[in-house]
């Protein structure tokens, strides 16, 4: 895979969010954590496949760690859904079972990121922008 494919992505996950936005209303993005993190999931993704660095101070993030940070929050947003009503105390056996499900799940997105965020030993993704900003 190439890194600039990662705009699609995030393109894709925006359109969500809008359609989201477009269905429900602003409120879809204070209702709870998952639209929002899903609108950040896509500027990380667009982020990851459009510079190849982005440099703020002595701090400088490669576009691998943007790739980490999308999937991360892919991961986080699946059992995320479900987490309001299972620390609560009032979810169903189905609920319990997609949370558990959904964790699961998240932990492969989880790993796909961290393994593009240390070079990518199981998972290849050829770098391919060299634009970097902040320099």
């Amino acid at each position: 895979m190439k890194q600039s494919r990662f705009r699609y992505l995030g393109a894709f996950d925006l359109l969500l969010v809008a359609a989201f936005v477009a269905v429900f209303g602003v409120r879809a993005l204070t209702a709870s954590v998952v639209v929002p993190a899903m609108a950040l999931a896509g500027v990380s993704a667009i982020v990851a496949g459009s510079v190849a660095e982005v440099s703020v101070g002595p701090l400088a993030l490669s576009w691998r760690h943007f790739v980490g940070a999308t999937y991360a929050l892919f991961g986080l947003l699946l059992p995320g859904s479900y987490l309001s009503s299972v620390v609560s105390g009032t979810a169903s056996r189905a609920e319990l079972a997609l949370f558990a499900v959904a964790s699961v799940g998240a932990l492969s997105l989880l790993f796909y990121g961290y393994d593009v965020v240390r070079g990518g030993e199981h998972f290849e993704v050829e770098p391919d922008v060299e634009t970097v900003v902040g320099r």
